[in-house]
Order: structure tokens, then C-alpha cells, then sequence
């Protein structure tokens, strides 16, 4: 295990890398780092492999310290994102590379490098030197170089993000079944939330250099922390309406700002208002909210529809409600006009409540869903 105990890197006197770090990379576990560009993701990877020093804390292993561990000497595998290949050799010679610095044997070189190409689909480039790649070619080759010796950690930044749409995920498949084959440690690099959440067993979620969140996929997507990762886990990502608590004979409402309609504060939200009257948002899910082209008993809030996308296998309606625009998923056979009004599910005991863009409180069956995941994935 390797534990970032208040870890800062700072450029110059202002600009940080990452600020006060704290987590941990558990053994056999795929860690994924994630976020928008920027947030530190790389810088953190890098200070993991020992290319950077940090500017302050420490990072500990089995009680350890590795800062005065060299580089090739913390028994770990980084691919880089921007492949890091020798020009002059072969793709053959690139996965071989490594495994001749390890004194393996000719045979046992020749079978890991054949493997590899064949699990990557490079078999065919095997004597092509670089220069002579695509750029989704390279990054393969990269990527193979990196998981083709056996190391105590994998570092991989952004590994497939070159890739086309069809082997991107053929590839998410193969190094989720490589971490399981292999019982290896990985902690990957991405931009991408459906990658996030599909390979990691756990997601750092970084912004700016701070840690937002971290925690298992349904964690993170069913309990977000603050409004960000909210809105940045999840495709697509969650809606926000802004809201004024207000009371009237003895029940309290959230008036939806610029809209008619009002929603019944719940019993379980009510308990966490503060009497503040402003700084208060709801947050829903598109897969959470159902759509009906008649107002009736579970359709009760009208929207306006700006736009329709068409997935094939589903659509995702934007539609305006009062000064927000919230998303819904629907079934493919669902069709509605630009400007037409639809009417929406919208219900507050089934809202996430944010105030100041922290969470205050989730739907009771998203953390009941969240704990029962959780202790499955304790009892694997």
C-alpha cells in the first residue's frame, strides 16, 4: 500500500501542482485519478514514479518513505501520455526493452512480446519502427511496454485516449481483465467519466490540485460530495435547479427560481435547512426523472424542450425549467419538438440537496445503494 500523506508540488511561488494530498493506493486495487485538465492528475502519477519531488509531505510505502527512492528503484511501469517511445527501434524492439533490462530469457521475451501485440492488436507492427505509426498505433505501443513486465505498481496516463471509439472499448475491457489476471496494482489517468467509472474500483477525483472525492464508482455517482463532482461524474451529467425554501400553512416548499412550479419539501430534507433562504440547489440524475407528454398524478412539472439527442438506444431530452435545463433519458420510441412542453417526474424526496455547492443530503435509496455495493464489493 502506498499512502500520499499531505502532498503539495508547487511551480515557482504560486502555481500548484497538487495541494495537501491525502490518500491511499491499496494493494490489487485499480485506482483511477480523474478530473478536467489541469487538476493535477499527471503531477500526482508523476510524483508517484519519483520523476518529481514533492514540495512537501510525504509518500509512505508499507511504512516506508519513498522519497529518497530513485525512480528504478520503486518497482513500477508508467506509460506516458505521450508514448515515450525510442525512434530508432522497432515495435518489437520497444516491448522488448524492458524485459532485456530484467535479464529475462530470449524465449521468455519473445512469448510476453507476442502476447502483448496479439491483446493490444499490434501483432502486424511488430517490425514497423514509430515514425512509421499512428498516433493510436503509438499509444499502444506505449501502453503494451508499460504492462508487459511484472511490476509492484502500474502508472498509465491516459493510455487509451488516442484510440477509436470501438478499440477504446475493447481496451477498457482488457485492462480491467489484465488487473484481475495479474492481481496488479494500477492507478490510471483520465478525462473521461464513462472510463472512470467502468475501470476503476476506485476514483480520485481531483480539481485544481485538491482531492474532491474519493470512493467507489457508486460512491461517487449516487453520493457526490459538492455540486462539481456531481456534475463531472456521470454521462450525462446531473441537473441543478435553483431553489427558495419558502413556507405556507405549516408545509414548506422549494420554489423553483423563474418557474411556477413548487415541489413539497420531504420530512428527511426539511431537517437539514439552516432558515438561509438563498444558496440552495436540487441536483437530479437524468436516468432518475420520467417524462409524459400529459400532465397527471407523477408528471407534475412542466418543461420546455431545447433539445433532443438520439443515441439509438435511448434518448436524452433537455428540457428548461425555470432558469435550469434538466436532462432526461428516455426510451428511443420517445419524440418530442423543440418548444414543445413536456411534463416531468420531479419530486424533492428524490432530489440530490446542495447548499453553497456542498451536499447536504442524498435520496435514502441512493445511500442505502451506495452502503450495499460497498459491503459486496468488502465481501470479494
Amino acid at each position: 500500500m502506498i499512502e500520499l500523506r499531505n502532498v503539495t508540488k508547487r511551480y515557482g511561488l504560486s502555481t500548484f501542482g497538487v495541494r495537501d494530498l491525502n490518500f491511499e493506493v491499496r494493494d490489487q486495487e485499480f485506482l483511477v485519478i480523474y478530473g478536467p485538465s489541469g487538476a493535477g492528475k499527471s503531477t500526482t502519477l508523476k510524483l508517484l514514479a519519483g520523476i518529481i519531488q514533492p514540495t512537501a509531505g510525504d509518500l509512505v510505502r508499507d511504512g516506508e518513505s519513498l522519497l529518497k527512492v530513485a525512480p528504478e528503484s520503486r518497482d513500477m511501469a508508467m506509460a506516458f501520455e505521450n508514448y515515450a517511445l525510442y525512434s530508432h527501434m522497432s515495435v518489437y524492439e520497444n516491448l522488448a526493452f524492458p524485459l532485456r533490462a530484467k535479464k529475462m530469457t530470449k524465449q521468455e521475451i519473445d512469448e510476453r512480446v507476442q502476447r502483448t501485440a496479439r491483446m493490444l492488436q499490434i501483432s502486424d507492427l511488430l517490425d514497423r519502427r514509430p515514425g512509421f505509426l499512428s498516433g493510436g498505433q503509438r499509444q499502444r505501443v506505449a501502453l503494451g511496454r508499460a504492462i508487459i513486465r511484472p511490476a509492484s505498481l502500474y502508472l498509465l496516463d491516459e493510455p487509451i485516449g488516442h484510440l477509436d471509439a470501438k478499440l477504446r472499448h475493447r481496451m477498457r475491457g482488457e485492462l480491467k481483465a489484465m488487473s484481475v489476471d495479474l492481481r496488479a496494482t494500477i492507478v490510471l489517468v483520465t478525462t473521461a467519466s464513462r472510463e472512470a467509472l467502468a475501470l476503476g474500483d476506485r476514483i480520485a477525483i481531483l480539481r485544481e490540485g485538491h482531492l474532491q472525492q474519493i470512493g467507489t464508482p457508486n460512491e461517487v455517482y449516487y453520493q457526490p460530495a459538492n455540486e462539481f463532482v456531481a456534475s463531472f461524474v456521470g454521462e450525462p451529467p446531473m441537473s441543478f435547479l435553483g431553489i427558495e425554501p419558502t413556507s405556507e400553512n405549516g408545509q414548506l416548499y422549494f420554489n423553483m427560481q423563474d418557474c411556477a412550479s413548487r415541489l413539497r419539501v420531504p420530512p428527511q430534507l426539511a431537517q437539514h435547512l439552516n432558515g438561509e433562504t438563498a444558496g440552495y440547489r436540487l441536483g437530479v440524475r437524468a436516468s432518475e426523472i420520467t417524462v409524459a407528454q400529459q400532465q397527471d398524478a407523477g408528471h407534475c412539472v412542466p418543461g420546455q424542450v431545447f433539445i433532443i439527442e438520439q443515441m439509438g438506444y435511448c434518448n436524452i431530452i433537455s428540457a428548461k425549467v425555470g432558469n435550469g435545463l434538466v436532462r432526461v433519458v428516455t426510451d428511443s420510441t420517445v419524440t418530442a419538438k423543440r418548444n414543445e412542453t413536456i411534463w416531468l417526474s420531479l419530486d424533492a424526496e428524490h432530489m440530490h440537496l446542495f447548499y453553497q455547492h456542498k451536499a447536504i443530503c442524498h435520496p435514502t435509496r441512493f445511500v442505502d445503494e451506495g452502503r450495499a455495493n460497498a459491503a459486496g464489493m468488502n465481501a470479494r
